[in-house]
Formats: C-alpha cells, structure tokens, sequence
C-alpha cells in the first residue's frame, strides 16, 4: 500500500471508528451517525470496499478481518500522536538529557496546562493527588508553589512517607525560608531528601498515579503536569527515579554545606 492510500485509510476513521463500535451499520446509520451527505458516505464506503477493509453483509457494512486490524491501528495511531502532542515541551527536556519516554506509556493521561486565568491548574492537580496518597516520592527542579507549601507539610507531618530529590539550591530555599517549619517536617521522620546538581522535570510517585511536570522558565510556576495509572509509565518512573536518587547524596551528609543547624 502506497502512501496516499495509508492517507487515505487515515481520513476514513470515522467511518472505520463507527464499525468497530457497531458490528455492521446500512448507509442510512452511517448518515446520520457522521452527519454527511449520502454521496459521501457513498464515496467513503467505497473506497473503504476497494481496499478491501469492508465488506457489505445483509445490507450492512462491516470490517473484514484486515478492516478490523487496520481499523485497530489507525486508532492507535491517533492516540500516540495525541499524547506525543501533550507530551511535547516534556519530550524537548527529556531528549536534553538522553531520558527515553514510552510514548504509548501515556496514552489516555491526565494533562493539566496552566491558563491565563488559571495559571495554578497544574498544581492543583499535582495537590489533588498529594491528599489521597500515602507515599509520595519525586524529583524536581523547584520548589512547590509557597501557596502549597504548608498543605504539603500538614501531609508529611500527618504520616504520609515522603522522598524528594532536589537541587542544592532548592533544597536550601525549602530550609531556610522558613526554618521552624523545615525542622517540623524533617523531626517528622517521615520526609527524606536527597541533592542532586542536574534533575531533569519533576517526577512524582504516588500511590496510585505517576506525574511529570515542567516549569515556566518566566514565571517558575508548573506549566503542565502530566499525571497517569499507566504500569508502564509507573516501572518507567520507578526506573528512572532509582537511577537519580542512587546519583544523589542524602541531605545529612549536606547540612554544613547548606548551613542549616538541623534544628539546634
């Protein structure tokens, strides 16, 4: 098949999406069901018959076993390109550091953008997720948005297990900013960071769901957060936070260096 006809079956999914959800459907279905002139479902089905993806069976069009499995990749065909559009501005930083992603991995997750008028959205999201989980463990470039700050020590302090990999920077902001509340979550026991010179996007690992997100260079807020139950974007996130906590050095052996007394 040559690649005007693959053009060709690509134009064709609805009709090819219809039949795959019905079974069979006459030509007067098929009208209705795409809101197009009976001349044009004429020349769809058509070409569709050519192809031999269709066939015509007690006055209904159905798929033939190569229709079905045509029908099938085209449909996640659609997918991949979709989450690879979402997961673009993650793709360019990923690609910046040599991290493959699974493109399928993602297919069907949640993707929160920052709006205009909304530019909190994303960690929102991010916060949503942060109330229902029990263990959370991550990396990131920058610190949460201050707004969130307490909520998410209320949470660690509350006994939610918690590992963060962090930049020096970060991790000296988080402490120094507001030191009581630094050495309340720390005497927790229940929060573990780690430093790390070179961390890619935020990664999180809640109980249920993994996220990535990136950062608005501007603003410094997250401007998309890309959030998913997939089990193979979880053993990717799994594999790739052992990879930067195994290269980062526990926060203990960095206290002098930060200059925060640990709560002395």
């Amino acid at each position: 098949m040559d690649v005007e006809g693959l053009i060709e079956i690509v134009r064709q999914k609805p009709v090819l999406d219809a039949l795959r959800e019905e079974g069979g459907i006459d030509r007067r279905e098929l009208e209705e069901r795409l809101d197009v002139s009976r001349s044009t479902v004429h020349r769809f089905t058509r070409s569709l018959r050519d192809s031999g993806l269709i066939e015509r069976v007690d006055g209904e069009f159905v798929l033939t076993p190569f229709g079905e499995v045509t029908a099938a990749e085209v449909a996640e065909f659609q997918s991949a390109l979709e989450a690879a559009s979402e997961l673009a501005p993650i793709l360019q930083v990923a690609a910046a550091h040599d991290i493959d992603i699974d493109i399928a991995a993602f297919t069907g997750a949640t993707v929160t953008t920052a709006a205009p008028g909304d530019p909190y959205r994303p960690v929102n999201r991010f916060m949503s997720l942060v109330k229902t989980t029990e263990t959370l463990r991550g990396l990131d470039p920058a610190t949460i948005n201050p707004l969130h700050l307490d909520e998410l020590s209320d949470r660690i302090n509350a006994g939610m297990e918690t590992e963060a990999v962090y930049p020096p920077a970060v991790v000296e902001e988080i402490l120094t900013s507001n030191p009581e509340r630094a050495r309340t979550v720390i005497g927790s026991g229940n929060l573990t960071f780690w430093i790390h010179d070179d961390i890619p996007f935020g990664l999180t690992l809640c109980d249920d769901r993994i996220g990535v997100g990136i950062y608005d260079d501007e603003t410094g807020l997250l401007r998309t957060y890309v959030d998913t139950d997939s089990q193979t974007a979880r053993e990717w996130a799994e594999d790739l936070y052992t990879k930067y906590r195994t290269e980062a050095t526990p926060l203990a052996e960095e206290l002098d260096a930060l200059e925060f007394d640990g709560g002395h």
